[in-house]
């Protein structure tokens, strides 16, 4: 079998067993009493020479659930769990209804509770793929940032942090969390940069914050004085509730990164400036979060008063010349075009308690899998050598984290047409609303807002040609202040690569400083010239505050 075969193989195998793995989290399967025969010995007792004792029923209690996390759990674990605090696919056990005339049914022993799950090395004995024996044991350690939601990872490495709902004009409730500052800082009413980061496809507010923190984004920013802002677009491990819908319904997926452009990103900007009392943000987004951003800023051209500055990491607008697993899925369009007609609209690739057991103890550093790494590397790009692999665990851990089947069939379209588009219902539906067979193409040339953007040639999805042929071509020069391409930065590296606070994150410090350092220069002129007015109507202008006020 070639390898984008195996690939293709591989890709859908992984999407239907999750999907089936998802459908089953919280079923339990019945089976009747002669099932179990195969399993008795022949020597076993029958139910003609058993004794007949009236049945009791027994004492109901709760089970003995030993949570991983202290009460209450985080919001990623709460969801993982039902709804009368039981692990998934464990419930109340009651005995069945028993009549005293007919002998009993025969009964089968309670199922164990659920045991605490393991935080110390435990031994994992791999299976040889070529002589099925047994090798020596390998010793796991589960990491605990793995199993962690992201408050707790904040506080795990000593920062403060603030959580906040906020609701889209169609009624989803995001989740956003806050750094309010540094870890070697207090509270103060100091007038802090307000920086928005927004995640790329399948992620979560997580992905600014799994490295160290000297090599994370999230806690970077907040060590340089900023006030940082995590968001969670609809349908992720943070932000599965609605004010009408329950995640569980159909409807509720019924949205790609359109969706996310027209409502998720205004809510939680507006959120933003209004805890924050502020005029405007700085917004750094990663991949989708970028795509997301260049729609909005054409949707609604007056959303630009709101961003002070535009930071692209691995930009995303055209998908054209990708490779990995985002080219499979052009390739394959139609096929999964047609998969989606026959399941409707569901969560894609989820995230839960189970998931990340499964990932962090697969992609433990010591048992050094190379199925972790490939899976990276074919969303991604080659290896740069600059991913720190024993934290592979815990990226996986937390990544994918879920969005819906419709979203990923709108990436499909953008890699099949090499258009940025809205979502293509089909000609019919287009003649109908846009007089065309297919929907126009956003016009970035409506982008005004100041853009910096970095990208490499090692990025399979954010690739060169997207971005030198349509973004910087597209957009106005007088608004593109920086284009930076990295050497050799896969479209993970901008956010992991140990390269990357060098490279990318401390420039955006730079900027970000000196830039509000600026504006408070100009707020304070600002101030003087208004009190002046107030007290001396008829007073002479000053000429020279006034002209640094335009600069």
């Amino acid at each position: 079998m070639k390898c984008p075969q195996l690939t293709q193989f591989l890709f859908f195998s992984i999407v239907l067993c999750l999907i089936d793995a998802q459908n089953d989290l919280n079923t339990i399967f019945e089976k009747t009493a002669d099932w179990f025969k195969e399993f008795l010995p022949k020597n076993a007792p029958t139910l003609a020479s058993l004794p007949f004792i009236p049945p009791t029923t027994p004492k109901m209690s709760l089970l003995n659930f030993s949570p991983i996390f202290p009460t209450p759990p985080p919001i990623s674990m709460m969801m993982s769990m039902s709804k009368h605090g039981y692990p998934p696919g464990i419930s109340r056990i009651q005995a069945p209804i028993s009549f005293p005339t007919f002998p009993p049914l025969p009964t089968f022993p309670t199922p164990k509770p659920f045991p605490t799950l393991p935080t110390s090395n435990f031994t994992f004995p791999p299976l040889s793929a070529n002589s099925m024996k047994m090798l020596p044991p390998v010793n796991i350690t589960l990491d605990p940032e793995a199993l962690m939601s992201v408050p707790e990872i904040v506080t795990h490495w000593g920062y403060p942090v603030e959580e906040y709902n906020v609701v889209t004009k169609d009624g989803y409730i995001l989740t956003l969390h806050r750094i309010p500052y540094g870890r070697n800082e207090t509270r103060s009413k100091k007038l802090r940069p307000v920086v928005f980061l927004q995640h790329g496809l399948l992620c979560t507010s997580s992905i600014w914050l799994l490295n160290l923190p000297s090599q994370s984004a999230g806690f970077v920013f907040a060590d340089a004085g900023f006030d940082v802002w995590l968001g969670n677009m609809r349908g992720n491990t943070y932000s599965k509730s609605h004010l009408r819908m329950d995640h569980r319904d159909a409807k509720y997926w019924r949205f790609s990164w359109e969706e996310m452009a027209r409502y998720d990103l205004e809510a939680m900007v507006d959120g933003i400036l209004n805890v924050t009392k502020q005029k405007q943000l700085y917004f750094i987004g990663h991949s989708q979060g970028t795509l997301t951003m260049f729609a909005k800023l054409v949707l609604s051209r007056g959303f630009a008063g709101k961003i002070r500055k535009f930071f692209a990491l691995a930009p995303v607008a055209r998908l054209v010349n990708v490779k990995g697993m985002f080219h499979t899925l052009g390739e394959t369009y139609p096929q999964f075009k047609l998969f989606y007609e026959m399941i409707g609209d569901k969560e894609f690739l989820p995230n839960n308690i189970f998931t990340r057991l499964l990932t962090d103890v697969l992609c433990d550093r010591k048992m050094k899998n190379p199925l972790c790494e490939d899976f990276i590397y074919q969303v991604s790009g080659p290896d740069s050598n600059q991913l720190n692999k024993t934290r592979i665990g815990i990226y996986l851990a937390h990544n994918p984290a879920g969005t819906s089947w419709k979203n990923i069939i709108h990436y499909a379209q953008m890699v099949k047409s090499g258009k940025m588009r809205p979502f293509d219902y089909g000609a019919d539906h287009s003649m109908k609303l846009y007089g065309r067979t297919h929907p126009p193409e956003f016009d970035l040339s409506q982008v005004e807002v100041p853009l910096y953007l970095f990208y490499s040639d090692a990025d399979w999805l954010a690739t060169s040609n997207g971005v030198e042929g349509f973004i910087l071509k597209m957009i106005d020069q007088k608004y593109i202040k920086l284009s930076k391409k990295l050497s050799d930065f896969n479209h993970n590296d901008f956010l992991w690569g140990l390269r990357a606070r060098e490279e990318i994150y401390d420039v955006i410090v730079n900027v970000i400083s000196l830039d509000h350092r600026k504006f408070r220069i100009q707020d304070g002129v600002r101030r003087y010239l208004e009190a002046k007015s107030n007290l001396s109507p008829n007073s002479t202008s000053d000429s020279f505050l006034e002209n640094l006020l335009r600069e």
